[in-house]
C-alpha cells in the first residue's frame, strides 16, 4: 500500500565544500590537553591516546562524501508542524517503504549523543527482510531526528518530549496518513515513545523500548511496596549515576556554559561526545583502544560526530537535558500507567544491574521481556542484525504483523 507524503518535501544531505575545509583547518590547529596518570580505563574521561587517533583520522582520512552518501541512501524529508505553543518546527525524517502490501509503520526515534544514524543499518532489514533471508513482518520504516538535532530545526524555545510525541504523532497521522501506527525507541527517544503511548494510546499498536525512563508514584496506594530485588536495583542505579551524571547535571542546569567550547572546537565536540559512547557502548574494557575502535569504528562515530559539527545542533541537543525535566515527562501521574502493548529488551552495560522486570510493571503493560547476551546503549549502531531481528520478532509476538488502515 503507498502512501503520499504531504506536506513533506524531499530532502538531500548536502554539506557545503567551505564548511569540510572549515572543519579540516580547525582540526589541523587542535590543542590537546595534558592526561593525569590513571587514565588508561577513561577514568578521568576521554582518553587523550584516543583522541589523538581519532581527531588525526577525521582530519586526514575521514570522507565526509561518503559518509554523505550512506546518509543519502534512503528517501529523506522534511516536513513543518506547529505545537501547542504555535512554534513552527521543521522535522527531518527518513522514510523506507517496506516489503509487500501492507507493511507495520514504525517509527525509530533516537536518542543523545546520537542522531538518526544510529538507525541507518536497521533500515533496509526492518523494511525487507525477505532480502536477508528473514521472514516477516515488515515494516514502513520512519526515522525522525529530534528537534534540535541533526538536520531538523532549532527550536526557539527548548521542547521537551511530551511536546515532541505530539509533533510526531502529527508526522505519522497527518503527513504520512497512518490511522495506527509502531514505535521502537531507546534514551531520549524512549522518553518520545513512552509519551506517544500515554498521550495517543489509541493509535499506538505497540512498543519496543531498549530503556524504560516512566517513573511511577511510588506513594500511591496502586502501587505495591518496593521489593528486595528493586530496592537492590535503585541502590545500583544511584551508585552508578553518582559517578557518571557529570555530563547530565551540567546539561540539565547550565547548557550555555558548555556550549560555546562544544560549537566552536570540532575536537572538544567529540571529547565530550566519546566519553558517552564508551561508558554506554558494550566495548571491550581489557582493551579500551582497540575495543573503542571495533565497537564504533572511526567513520560510523565521526558521522555522527559530522551531524553535530556541520548543523551546529550541539546546544539544542544538550538542553534536552534541561527541556525534559522541566515537563515533568518522565514521571507519571498517581495511578497512570502505559496500556500500549509493551516490549522491552535490554541490552547490557556492564557498569548497570539488569532492570527487575516488577519494576517495568508498574509503569508499562510488559507483555514481552527479553535480556540481551550483547550489545549496548546504542544497540542499532553496535548490533544492526541482533537489533533488527529482536524488533521484527518482537512485533511478530505481539501480534503485530501487518499495517492498520491509512487515511
Amino acid at each position: 500500500m503507498s502512501h503520499r507524503i504531504v506536506p513533506a518535501d524531499p530532502f538531500t544531505i548536502h554539506v557545503p565544500d567551505a564548511e569540510i575545509e572549515d572543519l579540516k583547518r580547525r582540526l589541523q590547529r587542535t590543542r590537546f590537553p595534558n592526561e593525569p596518570l590513571g587514565n588508561e580505563n577513561w577514568e578521568y574521561g576521554t582518553s587523550l591516546p584516543y583522541m589523538e587517533r581519532l581527531i588525526e583520522y577525521w582530519r586526514d582520512d575521514f570522507d565526509w562524501r561518503a559518509a554523505e552518501a550512506k546518509l543519502n541512501r534512503f528517501p529523506q524529508y522534511r516536513a513543518t508542524l506547529t505545537d501547542d505553543d504555535e512554534e513552527d518546527h521543521t522535522i527531518h525524517f527518513l522514510y523506507e517503504r517496506g516489503s509487500g502490501d501492507n507493511p507495520i509503520p514504525l517509527i525509530l526515534t533516537h536518542g543523545w549523543p546520537s542522531t538518526f544514524r544510529e538507525f541507518l543499518d536497521v533500515v533496509d532489514p526492518l523494511a525487507h527482510p525477505e532480502k536477508y533471508g528473514r521472514d516477516g513482518p515488515a515494516f514502513d520504516v520512519i526515522v525522525p531526528s529530534l528537534v534540535g538535532y541533526g538536520f531538523s530545526s532549532l527550536p526557539r524555545k527548548p521542547i521537551g518530549p511530551a511536546a515532541i510525541a505530539d509533533l510526531w504523532h502529527r508526522l505519522m497521522t497527518e503527513v504520512l496518513g497512518y490511522d495506527r501506527y509502531a514505535a521502537q525507541a531507546g534514551d531520549w527517544g524512549s522518553f518520545v515513545t513512552s509519551r506517544l503511548a500515554l498521550q495517543h494510546a489509541d493509535s499506538l499498536m505497540g512498543i519496543h523500548l531498549t530503556m524504560l525512563p516512566l517513573r511511577p508514584a511510588l506513594k500511591h496506594e496502586s502501587q505495591p511496596p518496593v521489593s528486595e530485588e528493586e530496592g537492590h536495583w535503585i541502590a545500583g542505579m544511584q551508585k552508578w549515576w553518582r559517578q557518571e551524571e557529570g555530563y547530565r547535571s551540567i546539561q540539565s542546569t547550565k547548557p550555555m556554559a558548555l556550549a560555546f567550547g562544544l560549537m566552536d572546537s570540532p575536537a572538544g565536540l567529540a571529547g565530550w561526545l566519546a566519553d558517552k559512547y564508551y561508558r554506554l557502548g558494550d566495548t571491550d574494557k581489557t582493551d579500551t583502544m582497540e575495543g573503542m575502535i571495533a565497537r564504533f569504528p572511526f567513520d560510523d562515530i565521526l558521522t555522527q560526530f559530522s551531524i553535530y559539527w556541520f548543523t551546529g545542533t550541539i546546544n539544542s541537543a544538550n538542553t534536552l537535558y534541561k527541556a525534559g525535566p522541566a515537563e515533568g515527562s518522565a514521571q507519571l501521574l498517581p495511578g497512570e500507567k502505559v496500556v500500549v502493548p509493551t516490549a522491552y529488551s535490554e541490552y547490557p552495560i556492564d557498569v548497570l544491574p539488569d532492570t527487575p522486570r516488577s519494576w517495568a510493571e508498574r509503569s508499562y503493560n510488559i507483555v514481552r521481556w527479553r535480556i540481551m547476551d550483547r550489545g549496548g546503549h546504542f544497540a542499532a549502531m553496535e548490533e544492526p542484525e541482533l537489533f533488527a531481528d529482536d524488533v521484527r520478532d518482537a512485533f511478530r509476538e505481539m501480534g503485530v504483523t501487518k499495517g492498520g488502515a491509512t487515511t
